[in-house]
């Protein structure tokens, strides 16, 4: 009788892994789904001309210029950190002066659009996610809809336009702050002049990186604002779901952002 009550919880014990995974792939499906028919309907919006200007103007000082600092101090300590391992390493070697174009190829085609991307998920993929699943669920949403006024048009296209102009923006801020820096600790640890460290930077840097870097930053504002949009205007619950959508948002852009910069970077490598 005891044994064949066990048999029973045994299975569903082991089952239960199997339940969480297809239970999240569920969720992910259907986020991904509420995702792409979000972006195209905002596509739309944006041919169209049909959004607010002023707010898209707010909303390019609320992610680009709040953002500044933090982009800033992020990007030079990674610049100083990349540059003084990559500067020591190449001195072994006798090949000081590549320390300019190694750094700078690392900084334009993934220094500078990953971290102002992992920024600005942290900062305002968070802020927008909330924010969002806070409107609906004091019924700020509903409010819209029964003054006709579509929640894509008055809420997310702002935000998207805003997010494609001035990721791109932080992007180049970041990667400029990474090369001064750079330079600051070749010239340190390496004892590089500014001029070699810079002619080094001419010969490696080719148009084709810069194209990376933009498609990059482009793509990382795309995932940043459609995903903390979606996953906040389909809140539902109380304040502890508020929190939830926010944890969601995190986990989503930033995996997102580096499995995509890995897609892309996989797809526009060429030898040089």
């Amino acid at each position: 009788m005891t044994s064949t009550l066990k048999k029973p919880r045994h299975k569903k014990a082991l089952l239960m892994p199997l339940f969480f995974v297809e239970g999240q792939v569920a969720v992910g499906v259907e986020l991904i789904g509420q995702v792409v028919s979000m972006w195209f309907k905002t596509m739309g919006y944006i041919i169209r001309g049909d959004f607010d200007k002023k707010e898209a103007w707010r909303q390019s000082y609320m992610i680009g210029v709040k953002s500044f600092t933090v982009v800033a101090i992020t990007a030079l300590c990674t610049g100083f950190a990349m540059s003084l391992q990559i500067s020591r390493e190449l001195v072994l070697f006798g090949a000081d002066t590549a320390i300019g174009g190694v750094v700078s190829l690392a900084l334009v085609r993934e220094i500078g659009p990953i971290t102002a991307g992992v920024m600005v998920a942290g900062r305002v993929g968070s802020s927008v996610a909330a924010e969002l699943a806070t409107m609906v669920i004091t019924e700020q949403i509903d409010a819209l809809k029964v003054m006709r006024v579509d929640p894509i048009r008055f809420l997310v296209v702002p935000r998207y336009i805003a997010g494609l102009t001035m990721t791109l923006v932080l992007s180049v801020y970041a990667m400029a702050i990474g090369l001064l820096a750079g330079i600051y600790i070749a010239s340190i640890a390496a004892n590089l002049p500014a001029a070699t460290f810079l002619d080094s930077v001419h010969q490696t840097i080719l148009d084709r990186d810069f194209v990376t870097h933009f498609i990059k930053s482009e793509i990382n504002a795309t995932i940043i604002v459609m995903f903390s949009c979606a996953i906040g205007l389909h809140t539902r619950g109380g304040a502890e779901d508020v929190g939830i959508a926010t944890t969601r948002t995190i986990v989503w852009t930033m995996t997102l952002i580096f499995v995509f910069n890995y897609i892309v970077t996989s797809l526009t490598y060429a030898p040089r």
